[in-house]
């Protein structure tokens, strides 16, 4: 299945998603170094508790990934501020990734709301732009049921969530797949995914 990792160099479409998430930003890759009973995909809580044991403060941005040659994405997310100024990534990886690219973002502070994550097609494809597009419809939902983010499985009702999480999967399987919206659709009917999923796709998310 497809997976995002952190981005290998800062090219052209990493500085055009920096621009478009905090203008005259300045992106920096940060070890990660997890702290004790930290969570993946916990960061507020994590650095919360590592403020109340070692001092320093959170700080809040955008933690940058990438799926080669189909999207580039940001995350929000908070790093730890130590005492001494350094920025410090204590929350583990869901792939065991040694290192983030992280944009610092200090006009942002976690309120407990669901943030979406800001996602740039590579290619103007049809089959990427309708994964951004039920990827943004899912969050929609999730931040809907009034649960803050960061604290562990959203409860949505499953008519709601499951059709866009099925979708959601056979896009980033067709996509890994390197097809494209003129390839044959993934479900074997013989038409092009334009003319079968993606004509279909296209009503339900009008």
């Amino acid at each position: 299945m497809f997976t995002t990792t952190t981005p290998a160099r800062i090219g052209p479409s990493v500085r055009r998603l920096i621009a478009t998430v905090t203008p005259g930003g300045r992106a920096r890759y940060l070890q990660v170094r997890p702290a004790p009973g930290a969570t993946v995909n916990g960061c507020f809580s994590n650095v919360r508790a590592k403020v109340a044991r070692d001092g320093g403060r959170m700080l809040c941005g955008w933690q940058l990934w990438e799926w080669p040659r189909v999207l580039v994405e940001a995350e929000f997310h908070a790093v730890w501020l130590s005492p001494g100024g350094d920025m410090v990534e204590i929350t583990p990886k869901p792939n065991g990734e040694s290192s983030i690219l992280f944009v610092p973002d200090e006009q942002r502070e976690y309120q407990g709301e669901v943030v979406d994550n800001v996602r740039l097609a590579l290619h103007d494809d049809q089959l990427v732009k309708h994964f951004i597009r039920v990827s943004r419809a899912i969050v929609q939902i999730m931040a809907r049921s009034g649960q803050p983010a960061g604290q562990g499985r959203v409860r949505v009702p499953a008519e709601q969530i499951a059709p866009l999480r099925q979708a959601q999967h056979f896009l980033g399987y067709a996509i890994d797949a390197d097809l494209r919206e003129h390839d044959p659709c993934l479900c074997g009917s013989g038409l092009r995914y334009r003319q079968c999923h993606g004509h279909d796709l296209e009503l339900a998310l009008a």
